[in-house]
């Protein structure tokens, strides 16, 4: 009981000095020119501003959201150049290597059972699966050609060493 009115008249001792400062400011706001009120206000709306955005910010660098963002648009584009490539590169080619006159992606056959036909996009399957492969395979080059593998490597080492070294300092102790 003594606690919950030690903690209520903290708070109406906060509020009654957070109207004090209030009071404060628009007194000397009054007293001030108008070339001072419009700095003084200025300068209040940016630090808000500043202070909003700021925790913003944080949970973006918290959070590795840039970095999910980039590798989103990284990945977007590689789609398009891969499309590019199947739709101009292997398609022509499959043309002249496979039988019919129909790109890759249309290769269909039928299958007749009891009255009953279905059509299989084989093609479309064999086209996404060519797809997939090229940009997982760009992806990884990528990789490793920036070498992102040595970072995290790096990173997962030094954690270890950090425990195996506090681990020697505990048993000379």
């Amino acid at each position: 009981m003594a606690k919950k009115t030690t903690e209520t008249q903290a708070k109406m001792s906060a509020e009654t000095n957070r109207r004090r400062e209030v009071r404060e400011v628009a007194t000397k706001l009054r007293h001030l020119p108008p070339v001072a009120k419009a700095e003084v206000v200025n300068e209040v709306v940016t630090h808000q501003a500043t202070k909003q955005f700021g925790g913003f910010i944080d949970f973006l660098r918290e959070q590795s959201v840039v970095g999910l963002a980039i590798g989103l648009v990284l990945g977007t584009q590689i789609k398009q150049v891969v499309d590019q490539i199947m739709l101009h590169l292997v398609n022509p080619m499959t043309l002249l290597l496979l039988p019919g006159k129909e790109a890759l992606s249309k290769k269909t056959f039928v299958l007749e059972w009891g009255g009953k036909e279905a059509t299989f996009g084989w093609g479309a399957v064999v086209y996404t699966l060519f797809t997939f492969l090229i940009v997982a395979f760009l992806v990884y080059a990528a990789f490793k050609l920036l070498k992102l593998d040595r970072l995290t490597k790096k990173k997962d080492e030094s954690a270890p060493a950090k425990d195996k070294k506090k681990d020697k300092k505990k048993s000379t102790k």
